[in-house]
């Protein structure tokens, strides 16, 4: 379930986008996320929810890409590599479960965490932003500080999920 901060952070940043940008959605992509992209869309921005094998069927670069929860690693994993290196240079990565389900965490680390092609923006709950970039050495090791500094919250939950199985 979204929270109210995350769905406003979906909608301001689908808002700044300027025609003819692309949105791609894909994973398990939550009907709220998809209502709250579409709402801060304007006129000429192109918002596509597809598949995860669809990759083939969208032409040309994104603007911002939504990744939703992947159960397997296998799924996840796959979601990123075909899916990240297609988001133009600037443009927005939001993954909903990251640092929140194991699978989709681990594949993140590895392939946008430690990728100097990504930035770390910030995370909302379990709704982590990325902005694509080129980091320099230093920026890289300042990111994934920052990364690094989410997995207390990761911790956490996986601690409240457990108890929480224990004691229904």
């Amino acid at each position: 379930m979204f929270s109210t901060a995350q769905i406003d952070r979906l909608e301001a940043c689908a808002r700044v986008l300027d025609p003819p940008a692309r949105v791609v959605m894909t994973g398990s992509v939550p009907p709220e996320a998809v209502a709250a992209i579409r709402r801060g869309a304007g006129d000429g921005v192109e918002v596509l929810v597809v598949g995860t094998g669809e990759v083939a069927s969208v032409e040309g670069s994104i603007d911002l890409l939504f990744i939703g929860p992947a159960a397997p690693y296998s799924v996840a994993a796959e979601l990123f590599a075909r899916w990240s290196g297609r988001v133009a240079p600037g443009g927005l990565l939001f993954v909903y479960g990251a640092f929140a389900t194991p699978p989709l965490t681990v594949a993140l680390l590895r392939a946008i965490g430690v990728s100097r092609a990504w930035r770390y923006f910030g995370r909302e709950g379990a709704l982590a932003e990325y902005v694509r970039a080129d980091l320099t050495h230093g920026e890289r090791v300042l990111d994934a500080m920052a990364q690094l500094a989410q997995l207390a919250y990761f911790t956490r939950r996986m601690a409240r999920r457990r108890f929480m199985r224990g004691h229904v």
